[in-house]
């Protein structure tokens, strides 16, 4: 916060030497008359002192002073942030990257992960009108479904087609997707947002995702993950389980301490699908705080000057205390 601290409005530090000078008038004049009050007796001088608690430890002067510090800091407009033009905000780009494998097939959020899946995009892609979306399915490999698209309803279609039978490869390998992203958001690959949207991550997944996310011209990631701890059983089509490479059912358990190692490694977002819409505004805010506000030349700093405010206000309260009065 301190790199980015801007001052609005800078002329205005220029009362606080002033301030300090007062300051060091006011307890100079306080010690003068101290001292004259040694050639008194130390009984007569206890009896004729004003305010006799007022004159030890901390003063009337003290309190105004910070409070005077604190109004001139706050009418300099101290800003460490700023905030994006409506428009800009709206276009947050945005790749979606859905996994489209066996394990999504898996019954534990009805009807399929994958169901819940589309239904999950097609929720978020409402929220976003007018910005921009692009849509990657990915498996064992990773293809470009529908480039980067301000007509959020154009998903749809595309959407309902996707089937684990119609990828040409197995498995789930994110790392696919990486290029793929990159190519699409161009030149605004750093203000965007690439979002997987899968039931988790394989072990293999974590070292290519933190590599790509220590490039300085990469998207920020983040992922809605579909699934249990526990799992479900993936059905085909015709109602007979998947079978994992041992012959049993495939296990379509949610690898929690993966999701862990992604999130801290790649600084993934990761965001757990529920049943309520509270996993759409969370990925909502997520997208909209991964603009890098720099690239928007119309951003204005936003005035803080109320977090100085207040406290000088608080302390101008202390002038209402009984024998607290400064002249």
């Amino acid at each position: 916060m301190i790199d980015a601290l801007h001052l609005m409005r800078p002329l205005w530090l220029l009362a606080m030497p002033a301030i300090l000078l007062v300051w060091w008038l006011v307890r100079r004049r306080d010690a003068d008359q101290a001292m004259l009050g040694d050639f008194v007796a130390p009984h007569l001088r206890e009896a004729l002192t004003v305010n006799r608690d007022a004159r030890r430890g901390v003063r009337a002067v003290d309190g105004v002073a910070v409070a005077l510090f604190a109004a001139a800091i706050a009418a300099a407009g101290p800003a460490w942030d700023k905030q994006a033009s409506p428009w800009f905000t709206e276009t947050a780009p945005l790749i979606v990257a859905i996994e489209v494998s066996d394990s999504m097939r898996s019954n534990d959020l009805q009807p399929t992960r994958l169901d819940r899946a589309r239904f999950k995009v097609m929720d978020l892609v409402a929220t976003r009108t007018g910005s921009r979306t692009a849509l990657i399915a990915y498996a064992g490999s990773a293809h470009i479904v529908v480039p980067p698209s301000t007509d959020g309803e154009v998903l749809q279609p595309f959407l309902e087609s996707l089937d684990p039978a119609i990828m040409p490869a197995g498995g789930a390998d994110a790392s696919k997707v990486l290029p793929l992203a990159k190519a699409l958001l161009g030149e605004r690959a750093a203000a965007g947002t690439l979002l997987f949207v899968n039931d988790g991550f394989e072990s293999g997944d974590v070292q290519p995702l933190a590599d790509f996310a220590g490039q300085p011209d990469s998207p920020a990631m983040a992922a809605l993950v579909l699934g249990t701890e526990e799992g479900g059983v993936a059905l085909m089509p015709d109602g007979s389980p998947v079978l994992g490479e041992g012959g049993g059912r495939l296990d379509t358990r949610v690898d929690v301490p993966a999701l862990r190692r992604v999130a801290s490694a790649a600084n993934v977002t990761i965001v757990r699908a529920g049943t309520g819409d509270s996993d759409i505004r969370q990925l909502t805010r997520t997208i909209q705080s991964n603009l890098q506000l720099a690239d928007d030349p119309d951003a204005e700093w936003l005035d803080r000057a109320w977090w100085f405010l207040w406290p000088a206000l608080l302390l101008s309260l202390l002038s209402f205390r009984r024998r607290w009065t400064m002249q």
